[in-house]
């Protein structure tokens, strides 16, 4: 075992082809077979004349079971530490 080899560092590039920001207030989860999808939304719409409100989607992003396993993961580790800094901020500001 201390023999095993390690393994290779592989350089990234990581290149924004047609990067638009667009703000998602609502998501709709579905699963397919293998894929989860989430499809994002700025909001829902009312309609005051039907009185039937519509949720325009925007964005589909479709992934692996694994692959939003390891957003969550992020997710959460990236709002810990919000949240500690917040916590520390306000610390901070009571002094």
């Amino acid at each position: 075992m201390a023999n095993e080899p390690k393994p290779k560092q592989q350089q990234l590039q990581v290149k924004y082809e047609d990067m638009t920001a667009r703000y998602a207030n609502q998501v709709v989860l579905t699963t397919g077979q293998e894929e989860i999808f989430l499809d994002f939304s700025s909001g829902i719409i009312p309609d005051q004349g039907s009185g039937v409100s519509v949720l325009p989607i925007h964005t589909r992003i479709a992934m692996t079971a694994g692959g939003v396993r390891r957003l969550y993961q992020v997710l959460g580790q990236l709002f810990a530490k919000q949240e500690q800094a917040a916590a520390a901020a306000k610390t901070e500001a009571k002094k």
